[in-house]
């Protein structure tokens, strides 16, 4: 039995569990995947192929375990209610609540700053136009993450919990 072969066991019981949602979810994990790998597993096969060594095997093995990982996650997140699964815990639920505020933060910086970029340039930005814009939402995002933790960390402190 080759080692892929347990993945697609897998991922046959995900999608009989998934129920009626299944394309959707399949959809949005083949996406993510196809990101991983174009950067990581494909750059692995070149050079496996390069060195005249079989890469289909270590192609699959990988791209079926993330499918199968990323369909899980999702699949989950759609499943479970993270604010009732938590709820036992005080410390746990602040925790969530301060993620998600922190995530929600940050995706209306980033669309901040897409709308400056926007109302910056009348035409089609160019390549240096695009790279100066990725650079300072770096350095605006790092900024604001240090900021924002130095004020986290001392809320947390006031309010009892021992970080």
């Amino acid at each position: 039995m080759k080692s892929y072969e347990p993945l697609l066991i897998v991922l046959a019981f995900l999608v009989l569990i998934s129920g009626k949602p299944v394309f959707s979810i399949a959809r949005r994990a083949f996406i993510l995947v196809a990101f991983f790998s174009i950067f990581i597993t494909l750059s692995y096969s070149v050079v496996l192929y390069m060195n005249k060594q079989s890469f289909w095997h270590y192609f699959l093995t990988v791209n079926l375990r993330s499918f199968d990982m990323v369909f899980l996650t999702l699949l989950f997140t759609r499943k479970v209610n993270l604010y009732e699964a938590v709820a036992f815990s005080k410390d746990l639920s602040f925790l969530l609540v301060l993620s998600v505020s922190k995530i929600m933060t940050m995706q209306r910086a980033f669309a901040d700053y897409t709308d400056a970029l926007k109302s910056r340039t009348l035409k089609k930005p160019t390549r240096s136009q695009i790279y100066d814009y990725l650079g300072s939402a770096i350095a605006g995002f790092l900024d604001k993450n240090i900021r924002e933790s130095k004020e986290n960390f001392e809320a947390m402190k006031s309010r009892g919990f021992s970080v």
